[in-house]
């Protein structure tokens, strides 16, 4: 599917807030309401957008403790990537994990309430891998930029 400029700022939008009601999105845009449903359905089917989600405030969770975790294995090993991957899938903490080049094999994007429940993190859960040679704590000192959206 090849996406137009009416696609683009259709996806801009709900990017933003996709809550808005389509009658909302299709004043906007100039159009009826049945012809923007379905240019969303198409553009769902076709996958350009993944999923919907609520981006929640860390802060009014008690998670407001991020952490960028550089994690290098002991061997360059499939089985050992592949078993690295599947255990830390089923850890709360980490939000995001990356596959990197460079000095270390994976970035994890980590958070918690305070040091002392990133260091029982640390401690009993990710440094029990036993494939892991390394890791490094960098701690986020101010949130200065966050974002969802990306421009088309």
């Amino acid at each position: 599917m090849k996406l137009d400029s009416t696609d683009i700022q259709l996806i801009n939008m709900l990017q933003e807030n996709c809550k808005r009601p389509i009658k909302e999105l299709a004043a906007e845009l100039n159009l009826s309401i049945a012809p923007v449903h379905e240019r969303i359905k198409k553009i769902e089917r076709a996958g350009y957008i993944k999923r919907y989600v609520a981006i929640v405030d860390i802060e009014k969770i008690n998670r407001p403790l991020i952490n960028y975790c550089s994690v290098t294995l002991l061997r360059h090993n499939t089985d050992y990537f592949k078993e690295f991957e599947r255990q830390i899938r089923w850890m709360d903490q980490i939000l995001e994990c990356y596959y990197v080049s460079g000095n270390t094999d994976y970035l994890l994007k980590v958070i918690s309430s305070d040091m002392n429940e990133y260091q029982d993190f640390i401690l009993n859960k990710l440094s029990k891998l036993e494939m892991i040679s390394n890791i490094n704590s960098q701690f986020v000192m101010k949130h200065i930029k966050f974002k969802t959206s990306v421009n088309i």
